[in-house]
């Protein structure tokens, strides 16, 4: 059983982190401090001037992320910004993580994509890929 579990969510319309939030509490010990962890990845120039302000789509997200940590007996959230796998082990690196639960994201036929992959290769820790 695990004490701390790094929980790394996509923030995506129809994407439901049931699956992922049922694996942490099937593998957490009693009393495991859960880290749910959302990456705000780089937006394209082209796109950014359309976009709403990066501090209010943060805020957005640790909103609704908080609401997800509220099932958790001892959590907290973090919201970053940069690319996905590295800001996902540099807080596994920093922090007492001793597992990342997460969900690969692909929408064509790979078992999982370039962040998962990059995860497994270099976490410091135990890694559960739950589909």
């Amino acid at each position: 059983m695990y004490k701390h579990i790094l929980m790394p969510l996509a923030y995506q319309p129809g994407h439901s982190p049931k699956v992922e939030t049922r694996a942490a509490r099937a593998i957490s010990a009693p009393g495991a401090h859960i880290t749910l962890l959302h990456v705000i990845g780089p937006i394209p120039e082209f796109r950014s001037e359309h976009a709403t302000t990066r501090e209010g789509l943060a805020e957005v997200i640790r909103h609704d992320l908080e609401r997800i940590a509220n099932d958790f007996v001892d959590a907290e959230v973090e919201v970053r910004e940069g690319d996905p796998a590295t800001q996902i082990l540099d807080l596994a690196d920093a922090g007492d993580i001793d597992c990342i639960v997460m969900a690969p994201h692909r929408s064509d036929a790979a078992d999982y994509g370039s962040t998962a992959a990059q995860v497994l290769r270099h976490a410091p820790c135990t890694v559960h890929l739950v589909r």
